[in-house]
């Protein structure tokens, strides 16, 4: 016999496609973080918590109905339930470890569903400082949890979450962002795993987009400056390039969700 479910709390986190980025490092979590700009997308995820005294362990996660380890997911559930056993589920309507944010979604949303789950009383900046240091410890993430939380085209222009960092937003009608996604890429092969010549390379190529998109802050100089940002810093494939060229040679400007393997654009059908 199955054991019955208590009270069941969901919430929801939208998904965020990063077009460029600078690294700004920092020993405490809450002060780690990237400057950039990136669109949040009204695709994301829902998160389902409920209560299981049944449960040998702390937590049991399952991620599209698969269960994991979901280190990121983890950490937070560690971090606001403590020895309470949980049982989490989280189901995105993006890809996951292909640019769209998908970790700091999948954080952001089970922070807020046991926010109310466990009668935490914390507000929406304390929710997503947790989130926020959850991504940056398991280099899931830098930046993605604070434009998560407010949505729209975020400028992040000082690095850390909500209550900490500083974000401006490009005015925008609401528009169909297209995408193609051709494989996965982990963002902690670059985040924990790159040299230090990568990350410098990434940090001044995303501070020279911020300039440029400062000048002109606008869609189109996004986009402009996101696809100049990939090429600088040498992560594209050379499907993405072929991509971004074809898309090029009929007046579009795509460029890479950073960090994966996705092409995306603004109200175009991509059909590659």
């Amino acid at each position: 016999m199955k054991p019955l479910k208590e009270k069941v709390v969901k919430a929801y986190s939208p998904s965020h496609i990063t077009g460029f980025f600078a690294i700004c490092d920092h020993k405490d979590p809450r002060y780690k973080g990237s400057i950039g700009c990136g669109i949040v997308l009204e695709a994301g995820c829902v998160t389902e918590v409920f209560l299981n005294k049944n449960l040998p362990l702390n937590a049991r996660i399952r991620i599209n109905g698969v269960e994991e380890e979901a280190p990121t997911t983890r950490y937070v559930v560690e971090h606001l339930a403590g020895s309470t056993a949980v049982c989490v589920s989280t189901n995105f309507e993006v890809p996951i470890s292909c640019g769209f944010g998908a970790s700091g979604a999948g954080a952001l949303s089970t922070a807020l569903a046991l926010n109310e789950l466990l009668s935490l009383d914390m507000t929406v900046n304390e929710v997503a400082q947790a989130a926020h240091c959850a991504e940056v410890e398991n280099s899931t993430g830098l930046g993605d949890v604070m434009a998560e939380t407010y949505g729209g085209v975020v400028i992040r222009r000082k690095p850390g979450p909500p209550g900490i960092g500083v974000i401006d937003r490009i005015p925008h009608r609401n528009e169909k962002i297209s995408y193609v996604v051709f494989g996965q890429k982990l963002t902690k092969a670059v985040l924990a795993e790159g040299g230090e010549e990568l990350k410098r390379q990434i940090s001044e190529a995303g501070k020279n987009a911020l300039k440029a998109l400062m000048r002109k802050p606008t869609l189109e100089t996004f986009m402009r400056a996101s696809r100049e940002f990939s090429l600088r810093i040498g992560l594209m494939s050379d499907t993405c390039r072929d991509a971004i060229e074809a898309l090029d040679a009929e007046g579009k400007v795509a460029s890479v969700a950073m960090i994966g393997e996705a092409v995306f654009v603004i109200s175009v059908a991509l059909i590659i």
